[in-house]
């Protein structure tokens, strides 16, 4: 394991300190990374070995923030620190615990609440197949490459999913959810945020309370979409037998597929089940 820690004159601030971490993995490890805000970036490669890269952003942070900030500690000096500082980037950046517990990984930003946390930009490399846990109250999360299984829960912000080969959790409440393949069952939870699935092949359940869901291409499995007052769109791959079941207390229901109403003798590759109670509902070919 090896750290490193410096100023970066030629980033966004002058004073801007960058702190990075690297430890040995032969593969996959189980990452597990808590932040406030700001934003959190796994690149999952055929590498071996993991670094973690922690520095100060303005991503996730209100426009007066630093404003505010700079008030305050003014304030504190000019009574003396009895009102207390807000602290520098290198002190935020340093709070950071980093550490490898067996084949786990902990990144644990300060628990200052927001809109006054110092907002970090973070991001892991891993081996490709991690295991990835987040949990943020005011940051984006994305994961680049191929994961097991990820576990994702933000207070507001978009998370960002390439290829998922085991289960998938995503709770949001607003922003966007964008993930381009399910292999394995999912869960989204995502009240105001807009839900974009590409490829799903397991069990696949999505709630939102007014935002829209669209599965681009549901191949097998089941797929499970209930909005309070959004739109849902499900693609069905190309020859693939489903059974629908599509209800709108407010909207419309419209499926472009060939309809039957006996079942086919073989059992069907396909379940879905999509719930608006205001939105338009469509069921279409991939």
């Amino acid at each position: 394991m090896s750290e490193q820690a410096q100023g970066d004159n030629h980033a966004d601030h002058a004073n801007d300190v960058v702190r990075t971490q690297t430890f040995d993995a032969a593969g996959p490890v189980e990452l597990d990374v808590e932040v406030t805000a700001g934003t959190v970036e796994v690149r999952l490669t055929g590498d071996s070995g993991v670094t973690v890269e922690v520095r100060r952003t303005q991503a996730g942070a209100p426009p007066w923030a630093d404003s505010a900030a700079g008030v305050l500690n003014w304030v504190g000096e000019m009574f003396g620190g009895q009102i207390g500082t807000f602290p520098s980037p290198a002190d935020t950046v340093g709070e950071v615990r980093i550490e490898q517990l067996g084949e786990r990984i902990v990144v644990r930003g300060p628990k200052t609440a927001p809109p006054m946390a110092s907002p970090l930009a973070v991001t892991v490399r891993a081996p490709e197949g991690s295991h990835v846990r987040a949990r943020t109250k005011t940051a984006a999360v994305a994961v680049r490459g191929t994961s097991h299984r990820v576990d994702i829960s933000t207070g507001s912000g978009s998370v960002t999913l390439d290829h998922v080969t085991d289960s998938a959790t995503v709770r949001t409440s607003s922003g966007e959810v964008d993930v381009a393949t399910l292999a394995g069952p999912a869960t989204v939870n995502a009240d105001s945020a807009r839900v974009r699935l590409g490829t799903v092949s397991d069990a696949v359940l999505v709630r939102t309370t007014s935002s829209e869901i669209t599965v681009g291409d549901a191949a097998a499995g089941s797929v499970e979409a209930i909005s309070g007052t959004g739109d849902i769109r499900v693609g069905v791959r190309h020859d693939v037998t489903a059974e629908i079941d599509l209800s709108s207390g407010g909207g419309t229901v419209h499926s472009e597929l060939d309809v039957a109403d006996v079942p086919p003798e073989e059992s069907t590759e396909l379940t879905i089940r999509a719930r608006s109670g205001a939105g338009r509902v469509t069921v279409a070919r991939a």
